[in-house]
C-alpha cells in the first residue's frame, strides 16, 4: 500500500480561481467531511466501452462502497444516445437547467439499477446524463471517444465541449440527487478534470455544502481548453479571473491537479514510476505535467482482474503439470475446431498446416494470440506484425482481434496475412464465437505494448494462457520474467524522444516506422521472446506448464478488495 507521510495538497491553482476567503470556505468544508457518498465519475460505463476503464466502473463500486463504509456508491456518466439507445434505462424525471456558453442546457438523469453478488449483495445506481446535442459519439466501434472518425482535431473539439458541459452539469446533478453533503466524487481521466473546479464553485456558492474530488489517471492523454472555452462553465467573477489571469488556456490536467484534493492515483505501480522516469511520458505524452508530478508524486494502486478464473481449470495452482497439459490440448483441439468452421464475412487471413486443414496441427507448433482495441500509438499490434514476417510458414500460428476505428488501420494487416497465408487469421470483430477458446486454448496470449498503464495480462492468465509481453506499465506488475510469462524490453540505446516523435507520426501509415531504429529494437526483442516462448513450449514442457501454474497464483495477487482498501487510504488524505 501507498504510503502518503510526505504527499501535500497541492492547490498551486486555487487563488487563480477563488479569492482568500473562498479558499478557506472551502477548506474549512473538505476538512469537515464525513465520508458518506461515493460518485464515481467517468466517460466509459457497462454500455459504452473504450479501454479498461470500462471494466473498472463495472468491477470497483461494489467494493469501494462495502470496505470503506459509503452509505452508498453510484456511476455518473453521459448518456450516449447512439450508442446506448437500446441499453435498460429508466428516466428519473429529475432535470436540471445549466448556463453553458451563455445558454440554457437541459439535461436530464436516467438511471440503471446494476445488481452485484461481491462483497456481499446488492445493487449500484448507475446515473447517465443526457443532453440535446451533447454525447452523440457514433462510430463502428460505438467508442464513447468517437465523434469525427477521420477528424481528429474536430473530435477533440466535440471531446472538449462534452467535457466541459459534464464538468458543469455534474454539481447541479448531485444536487437534484440529494448529495450536497458528506460526498467524494472520485473522477476518471481528463474529460472530467475540471469537475475539482465547478464542484469547488458550487461549494462557495452554496449549491453543495461538502464535496472533496480526486483523480485517477488511467491513460496519459490530456487535452488543452482555450480561455474562451474555460470561460464558458465559469461564473462572472471567475470569468474575469480566467480572461485576465489564463489568457492562453491551460489543459485540462493542469488546471484538475492542481485543485485536486487528494493524491494523484493512476492504475499501477510501475507506471506511476514511470510516469516521471519514462521518456515517452516525460517528453512525449506529459511534459508539461512533470513540476506537478513532482511536486506531490504519482501514486499507483493496481486494478483488480477484468474477468473471474476460468472454469476450464478448477483447481487452479493446485493442478498438476499433466492436468494442465491435457486441459490445454482439450482446450487447443475445441479452439482448431473454431478457426476452421468459424468465418464471419469481416475475418480475412488463412490458417493451415500444411496447406491443408489447420484442425491437423501438431501439439509442438505454438498458436499465438493478441486481443484487444487497435490503437497504432499504443498496443503494439504493428510491431508484431513486423517480427511475424520473420518467421516461416508452419513455424507459428497466430491469431488477432483487432478493433479498428478507421478501416485503414487494418491495411498492413491485410498485406501480411497475404504474404504469410497459412499462418496469420484476423478478426477485426467483437467474436461471436471462440473469444473464451482463444484466450484458454492458445499457447501464449501477446502484449507487445508500447506503453500500458494497467493492461489484460491477467486475463490471459485466470485463463490458463502464459504471457509474453513488452516490460513496460502494469504489465510488469503482472507478469514475473520466466516465472509466469515472457518479459521482453528493446536495448535503449535508441529509445530517445526523436524516435518516439517519429513513431507517433506515422500512426496513420504504420509501415513507415520500419526503418525507425527504435522500432527495430522493439521487433528484435520481441521476435527472440516469441522463439524463445517457442523453445520453451516444445522443449521444456514442464517449465512452461509451471509458468501456467504460476500465473494462477499471480493473478490471485489482484483483488478489487485490496484495491478498494488502498483507495480508502487515498480518500483519508482529502481531509489533510
Amino acid at each position: 500500500m501507498a504510503a502518503f507521510d510526505t504527499w501535500h495538497k497541492d492547490w498551486s491553482l486555487m487563488g487563480l480561481f477563488f479569492t482568500a476567503d473562498e479558499t478557506a470556505r472551502i477548506y474549512s468544508r473538505v476538512a469537515a467531511l464525513a465520508f458518506e457518498n461515493l460518485v464515481f465519475a467517468s466517460f466509459e460505463s457497462r454500455f459504452a466501452r473504450s479501454g479498461g476503464l470500462a471494466a473498472v466502473t463495472v468491477n470497483t463500486l461494489p467494493w469501494l462502497e462495502q470496505i470503506n463504509d459509503f452509505k452508498r456508491a453510484i456511476l455518473i456518466s453521459p448518456l450516449y444516445p447512439k450508442i446506448m439507445a437500446k441499453t435498460p434505462l429508466r428516466d428519473t424525471g429529475k432535470k436540471v437547467s445549466v448556463l453553458f456558453a451563455q445558454r440554457l442546457v437541459e439535461v436530464e438523469v436516467w438511471c440503471y439499477a446494476a445488481p452485484y453478488t461481491a462483497p456481499v449483495p446488492g445493487q449500484i445506481l448507475e446515473y447517465f446524463l443526457r443532453a440535446e446535442g451533447f454525447f452523440g459519439a457514433e462510430n463502428p466501434l460505438n467508442d464513447p471517444y468517437g465523434y469525427f472518425q477521420d477528424q481528429p482535431e474536430a473530435n477533440d473539439a466535440a471531446l472538449r465541449a462534452n467535457s466541459l458541459l459534464f464538468c458543469k452539469a455534474l454539481p447541479a446533478v448531485l444536487a437534484a440527487l440529494g448529495l450536497t453533503n458528506h460526498v467524494i466524487v472520485h473522477a476518471q481521466e481528463w474529460q472530467t478534470a475540471l469537475l475539482a473546479l465547478t464542484i469547488k464553485e458550487a461549494v462557495c456558492e452554496e449549491r453543495l455544502q461538502g464535496c472533496g474530488v480526486i483523480f485517477t489517471i488511467h491513460n496519459p492523454f490530456d487535452n488543452h481548453f482555450s480561455a474562451a472555452e474555460l470561460m464558458q462553465i465559469a461564473d462572472p467573477a471567475r470569468r474575469v479571473r480566467i480572461e485576465h489571469m489564463l489568457s492562453h488556456g491551460a489543459t485540462a490536467w493542469e488546471i484538475g491537479l492542481q485543485l485536486a484534493d487528494g493524491p494523484i492515483v493512476t492504475v499501477s505501480e510501475n507506471f506511476a514510476h514511470e510516469f516521471t522516469r519514462d521518456p515517452i511520458h516525460t517528453g512525449y505524452f506529459a511534459p508539461h505535467l512533470q513540476p506537478i508530478f513532482q511536486r506531490g508524486g504519482v501514486y499507483g494502486i493496481n486494478n483488480g482482474p477484468f474477468l473471474p478464473y476460468s472454469d476450464d481449470f478448477p483447481r487452479r495452482e493446485k493442478h498438476t503439470h499433466k492436468e494442465i497439459a491435457r486441459i490445454k490440448r482439450a482446450k487447443r483441439a475445441e479452439l482448431l475446431q473454431i478457426l476452421e468452421s468459424y468465418s464471419p464475412p469481416e475475418r480475412f487471413g488463412h490458417l493451415t498446416w500444411q496447406g491443408g486443414s489447420i484442425t491437423g496441427l501438431p501439439d509442438e507448433v505454438p498458436i499465438l494470440v493478441m486481443s484487444g482495441r487497435l490503437d497504432p500509438g499504443q498496443k503494439g499490434y504493428d510491431i508484431l506484425l513486423q517480427a511475424l514476417e520473420r518467421f516461416a510458414i508452419d513455424e507459428i500460428k497466430v491469431i488477432l482481434t483487432p478493433m479498428a476505428t478507421r478501416p485503414s488501420d487494418l491495411d498492413y494487416f491485410y498485406q501480411v496475412a497475404a504474404r504469410y497465408d497459412g499462418n496469420l487469421m484476423v478478426f477485426p470483430i467483437r467474436m461471436q464465437q471462440g473469444y473464451q477458446a482463444l484466450q484458454s486454448g492458445s499457447t501464449f496470449g501477446l502484449m507487445p505494448s508500447i506503453y500500458e498503464p494497467f493492461g489484460a495480462a491477467i486475463e490471459y492468465m485466470v485463463s490458463g494462457t502464459a504471457v509474453i509481453a513488452r516490460n513496460t506499465g502494469g504489465l510488469a506488475d503482472q507478469i514475473k520474467h520466466d516465472i509466469n510469462g515472457i518479459l521482453f524490453r528493446e536495448r535503449p540505446d535508441h529509445y530517445t524522444l526523436d524516435q518516439i516523435r517519429a513513431f507517433a507520426g506515422a500512426a496513420a501509415i504504420v509501415q513507415w516506422r520500419k526503418t525507425n531504429p527504435w522500432v527495430r529494437d522493439m521487433v528484435d526483442a520481441l521476435e527472440a521472446a516469441l522463439r524463445y516462448g517457442m523453445r520453451l513450449f516444445r522443449e521444456r514442457p514442464d517449465a512452461y506448464y509451471e509458468m501456467i501454474r504460476q500465473g494462477f497464483v499471480q493473478a490471485g495477487q489482484f483483488s478489487w478488495e485490496k484495491n478498494a482498501r488502498e483507495y480508502g487510504a487515498v480518500y483519508d488524505q482529502v481531509r489533510k
